[in-house]
C-alpha cells in the first residue's frame, strides 16, 4: 500500500509540474507575442534617430544593388578575405545594414567584438567616402568606466573626417592623429577600442568597394 502510494503521489506531482511548466510556456509564450512588434519598433525607431544623428538632413533608403553586394562582402568578411592594408584581420565585424543617402553616401549598422561582446555602432560616410558621423548605440556588454565610454562623443569624434583612403589603427601613447588615420585608445579599454576600429575599417572598405 506504501508503495502505491509513493507512486500515486509521484504521478500527481509529475502532472502537475507538466501543467505549470505548460501554463508557463504559453503565458510567456502570449507576452512575447504581444510586445515583439513594440519592442521591434522601438529598435527601429532608435536606428532611425542613429541615422538621422550620423547623417543629418539625410534621406535614407534601401537599395538592392547595396543589399546583394553586402551579403557578399559579409561572406568575405566573416571568411576572413577580407583585410586591411597592413592584413588586419575584420572577421569578427558584422556589417549589419547599408543604407544609400539621396543626398550622396551612405549610413551604417555594424558591430565589432568587444571585451564582452559585440559593440554596435552607427556610421554616416559621405559621397567622398568620409566619416561624417558616428554614433556607438550599444556598448552595454563593455566595463562601466571603461568600455562603456566608447560612448562618449569626445572619444569617438576622433573617427571624424578618416575616409576610405586610410586605415584606422589605435594607439595607447596619446600620439593619436586623424591625419595619420590613428586613434587613441580610450585608457584601460583597448581591446573595446580596436572593436570599434575594425567596425568602421570594414565599413569603410565596403563603401570603397561599391566604387569598384
Amino acid at each position: 500500500m506504501a508503495n502505491n502510494k509513493k507512486s500515486n503521489t509521484l504521478i500527481h506531482d509529475t502532472i502537475c509540474l507538466f501543467l505549470i511548466t505548460l501554463i508557463a510556456g504559453v503565458l510567456l509564450g502570449g507576452v512575447y507575442q504581444i510586445t515583439k512588434n513594440t519592442i521591434a519598433q522601438r529598435e527601429e525607431d532608435a536606428k532611425k534617430e542613429a541615422y538621422e544623428a550620423v547623417y543629418k538632413d539625410g534621406t535614407f533608403k534601401a537599395d538592392k544593388d547595396v543589399e546583394s553586394k553586402l551579403a557578399e562582402f559579409q561572406k568575405k568578411l566573416t571568411a576572413g578575405e577580407i583585410k586591411t592594408a597592413s592584413g588586419a584581420d575584420l572577421s569578427d565585424v558584422e556589417i549589419l545594414e547599408v543604407l544609400k543617402v539621396e543626398e550622396g553616401g551612405y549610413v551604417a549598422t555594424c558591430t565589432g567584438k568587444g571585451y564582452g561582446g559585440a559593440v554596435k555602432l552607427a556610421l554616416g560616410i559621405d559621397a567622398e567616402g568620409t566619416v561624417k558621423g558616428i554614433q556607438i548605440t550599444d556598448c552595454s556588454n563593455e566595463t562601466p568606466g571603461l568600455g562603456q565610454n566608447s560612448s562618449s562623443a569626445e572619444w569617438n569624434g576622433q573617427y571624424l573626417n578618416m575616409n576610405t583612403s586610410q586605415e584606422i589603427t589605435v594607439v595607447k601613447d596619446g600620439t593619436g592623429s586623424q591625419k595619420d588615420g590613428k586613434i587613441n585608445a580610450i585608457s584601460g579599454a583597448t581591446i573595446t577600442s580596436s572593436a570599434v576600429t575594425r567596425a568602421v575599417n570594414s565599413v569603410l572598405l565596403f563603401v570603397a568597394s561599391l566604387s569598384e
